[in-house]
């Protein structure tokens, strides 16, 4: 064996199937960071995160739809509210607590909706 293969082989102790991966400069960045978080290194984040089965697929349409959904939700609560407002059997301030909580939680699915739509381009 030459020296420079024993050198190799001490230094990577390692062994199985290489694999070379191109990053965009931006892409490299988040790949550092993430790694930084999880205080590992780039190569044991990458291997760490390639053999993840936690990884799910997202499509925006199946969100994109609950958003839809939501928004006939919040018509049907302000039919209801103007109907318990004429009979005078709820308070405008569990009301304007329901439509806040409604809003809140759209909000929260618009920004999901968003970072997965950057995170998938």
């Amino acid at each position: 064996m030459k020296i420079e293969e024993q050198k190799h082989e001490k230094k990577y102790k390692r062994k199985g199937h290489r694999k070379e991966v191109l990053y965009k400069d931006d892409e490299w960045e988040i790949v550092k960071a993430n790694a930084a978080k999880m205080n590992l290194s780039t190569t044991r984040y990458i291997v760490k995160m390639s053999l993840s089965d936690n990884y799910m697929p997202h499509d925006i349409f199946d969100f994109a739809g609950l958003i839809s959904q939501l928004s006939k939700i919040g018509t049907n609560i302000n039919q209801l509210a103007r109907k318990a407002n004429t009979i005078n059997n709820i308070y405008a301030e569990d009301y304007e607590h329901m439509r806040k909580e409604y809003s809140s939680l759209c909000l929260l699915l618009k920004q999901k909706i968003s970072m997965l739509r950057r995170t998938a381009a």
